[in-house]
């Protein structure tokens, strides 16, 4: 039964399915926010979590960082940067720099909604934007050579599968996620980001209870 239930939520309808989007959303905001810095926030950033349809799969869309960038280079990432003075919202940033780092045309980017914005350690606070690619095709990429090694990606089910989850120790004080198997292993922020989506999006007999561990790490950061 369960199993039908995850079915049916990763059915490639959603994508076209308004009012499930929303509640995706819904529960993505209602989710504990993540503080992992006092410092105020000076720079900001939004990324896109981007779904697509891949041989008839529901799955998300990551790039590798370029080895010609000054930081995180050759990390695996959500499509994202800096919010200019331009853009005039972080749904704006996120589709604009989705669009100027996969070559896809901003047309193509169907927004839901956006997360609870993120403060790292170091650097800008980051919001996270969950949107759909219309009719992707790997033939429309046309990946930014300066910053961007390489974009794939990765059907969800893949890493809702408890087989291809890990975790690991950071400082002692808690874990993070880590997500194996696909073309690259994903962590770091963008495993945190990747888990709150996942968690908005499966039923909770179908994901949070099988990464408990990460409960230390959201229970830490709300108290802050």
């Amino acid at each position: 039964m369960l199993l039908k239930k995850v079915s049916e939520v990763l059915h490639p309808a959603l994508l076209t399915n308004r009012t499930k989007q929303l509640e995706v959303i819904a529960r993505l905001q209602a989710l504990p926010k993540i503080r992992l810095s006092k410092e105020p926030v000076t720079k900001e950033a939004a990324i896109l979590i981007p779904l697509c349809i891949v041989d008839d799969k529901l799955s998300l869309l990551y790039t590798v960082r370029s080895s010609k960038l000054r930081s995180h280079r050759g990390q695996v990432s959500f499509p994202g940067g800096m919010k200019d003075k331009q853009d005039g919202s972080f749904e704006e940033c996120a589709v604009r720099e989705f669009a100027e780092e996969t070559g896809i045309p901003k047309q193509s980017v169907r927004v839901w909604g956006r997360g609870n914005t993120i403060r790292p350690y170091f650097g800008p606070s980051i919001t996270p934007i969950v949107g759909s690619v219309v009719d992707f095709s790997s033939a429309q990429l046309k990946p930014s050579m300066d910053e961007v090694a390489k974009v794939f990606t990765v059907p969800v089910a893949l890493f809702a599968d408890p087989v291809n989850r890990r975790h690991t120790q950071f400082r002692t004080n808690y874990t993070l996620p880590v997500f194996v198997n696909g073309e690259e292993t994903v962590w770091g922020i963008t495993a945190i980001i990747t888990h709150l989506f996942l968690t908005a999006l499966l039923p909770d007999d179908a994901y949070n209870a099988r990464l408990s561990s990460i409960k230390r790490y959201e229970a830490k950061q709300t108290k802050q």
